[in-house]
């Protein structure tokens, strides 16, 4: 069944069509998510991307998600490592 409305890459929510600008339609971000700062609409993308992580990685995917664990924002930082671990079982074990 296909969802109806827009798909926003920021806060990963599907809205109707009337809460997209013209250009948000094209950049996939709502009204609401275009009045963030810059800085706050990348971190959120980013934990919107490693949220929606296939459990399968590519090697492109992998060698992202393993920048993201050096990346300089705690919360990327911490849901990264958390990804990580969880595909690999790397750390503790009990």
């Amino acid at each position: 069944m296909k969802r109806q409305g827009h798909y926003c890459k920021v806060c990963g929510e599907y809205k109707a069509h009337e809460k997209f600008s013209g250009k948000g339609h094209a950049a996939h971000i709502c009204k609401a998510c275009a009045q963030l700062p810059p800085e706050e609409q990348a971190e959120r993308m980013t934990l919107n991307r490693l949220c929606n992580l296939p459990w399968q990685l590519s090697s492109a995917q992998k060698i992202w998600l393993q920048n993201r664990m050096k990346d300089k924002r705690p919360e990327v930082r911490e849901l990264a490592r958390e990804q990580y671990e969880a595909r690999f079982g790397i750390g503790k074990r009990f």
